[in-house]
């Protein structure tokens, strides 16, 4: 763990990214900004030009409306992302220059050990994460082949029906869209496997280096055996809090550059899947078909999940952070001299304020913003149904 970079774990995110066009990395070749500008045309937006012309056509039925709203909003979400990685390349660099600094490998074996097993937590979530995504796509796209070789059943494009085009022009063509269809969602679902978690390994890497601080300050002490010269055993102490001080610096440095990047990203996100989430909740009281019942239910659950992790790790972060001024309490400051027990209350007044990241600084990424979702699309879907029930 000492020699290696903890940027290193996002190894595989930027290899993907970078094949699917939009991670040119530090100095590309022309070939390959030739690669992106294509790749992204075809990709992204004609593929998205498809779908608005689709959404635009499609009859006016709230089963077949709902589903391609569904669709499109999500690919909102994607394009946020997607331009995410484009336009915050310097700030991206800039996080992985610090999670690579010297004071974020760890000051002791426990340290060291607290940032190997967050990296292993990380490895195992885009593990997860790429198998639910891919068995997802797989059964989106691969099961209705097989369904139709052996029981010869109707093929349907696997994303949307393309009600612009004729149904001459369509049958015709059908090899050519569903494969098209087939590489751009493969396409879009690796961007949100990938982009997905590197938002969330970003903060995971910060909870560990705040949990990693946790632990030396709890233990800032020096052995009485060090030396017997008081003086000399209070100015080690001082040097040691100092360090721990601009590790301290490195991190909110680090929080500063991740807040940047995330910041426009998680607004669209949580918006998105706000929105989402309230046209499947009105959808599942429309008498629908079983499969499109498991299509809505499935999809609620991702839509929640996408919001949840970094909900649920923007409350690790802060929480952890909290802990900080306990933290520096339980360390041994009683017998130290004024000059020490001044930068201690001074970092611990800066400890007070909480490191809180936030969607476009409007909301913060919370257990606490997550729940108020989830109130507000239930008072939307509740209001909904009384409004059928009284006109029925």
């Amino acid at each position: 763990m000492a020699t290696s970079k903890l940027s290193d774990c996002f190894k595989i995110n930027f290899i993907l990214l970078k094949f699917f066009g939009i991670w040119p990395g530090y100095n590309s070749a022309k070939y390959y900004k030739c690669y992106l500008v294509i790749f992204l045309l075809i990709n992204s937006f004609i593929y998205n030009t498809l779908l608005i012309l689709n959404l635009l056509f499609t009859p006016r039925k709230i089963d077949l409306i709902i589903r391609e709203v569904i669709f499109l909003f999500t690919e909102v979400a994607v394009g946020g992302k997607v331009f995410m990685i484009l336009l915050k390349r310097k700030e991206i660099f800039d996080a992985l220059y610090i999670l690579d600094c010297e004071a974020f490998k760890g000051e002791d074996d426990a340290s060291r050990q607290i940032l190997k097993r967050h990296v292993s937590k990380y490895k195992t979530y885009w593990k997860i994460y790429a198998i639910i995504s891919n068995f997802s796509y797989s059964s989106q796209v691969f099961l209705p082949i097989f369904v139709y070789l052996i029981f010869n059943t109707k093929m349907e494009l696997p994303i949307c029906k393309y009600y612009f085009l004729d149904d001459d022009v369509r049958r015709h063509y059908f090899i050519f869209w569903f494969v098209y269809q087939s590489v751009g969602m493969y396409g879009h679902m690796q961007y949100n496997v990938n982009i997905d978690t590197l938002i969330a390994g970003f903060l995971m890497m910060a909870i560990a280096q705040i949990e990693a601080l946790n632990n030396v300050l709890k233990h800032l002490k020096v052995a009485k055996n060090h030396t017997k010269d008081y003086k000399r055993r209070d100015t080690v102490q001082i040097m040691r809090l100092n360090h721990y001080l601009k590790h301290y610096e490195q991190i909110l440095k680090y929080c500063s550059a991740i807040q940047d990047i995330i910041g426009i990203t998680m607004f669209i996100q949580f918006g998105i899947a706000s929105v989402i989430i309230c046209v499947i909740l009105c959808g599942l009281l429309l008498p629908s078909s079983i499969e499109a019942m498991v299509f809505m239910v499935s999809y609620l659950f991702a839509m929640l999940l996408q919001i949840f992790v970094p909900a649920w790790l923007g409350t690790q972060l802060s929480h952890e952070s909290q802990g900080l001024i306990f933290a520096a309490y339980s360390s041994e400051w009683i017998p130290r001299s004024e000059r020490f027990k001044r930068s201690l209350n001074v970092f611990m007044e800066r400890a007070k304020r909480n490191i809180v990241l936030t969607g476009w600084r409007l909301f913060p990424l919370s257990l606490d913003t997550f729940t108020s979702i989830l109130k507000n699309a239930y008072s939307f879907f509740t209001l909904i149904r009384n409004v059928q029930d009284r006109e029925t």
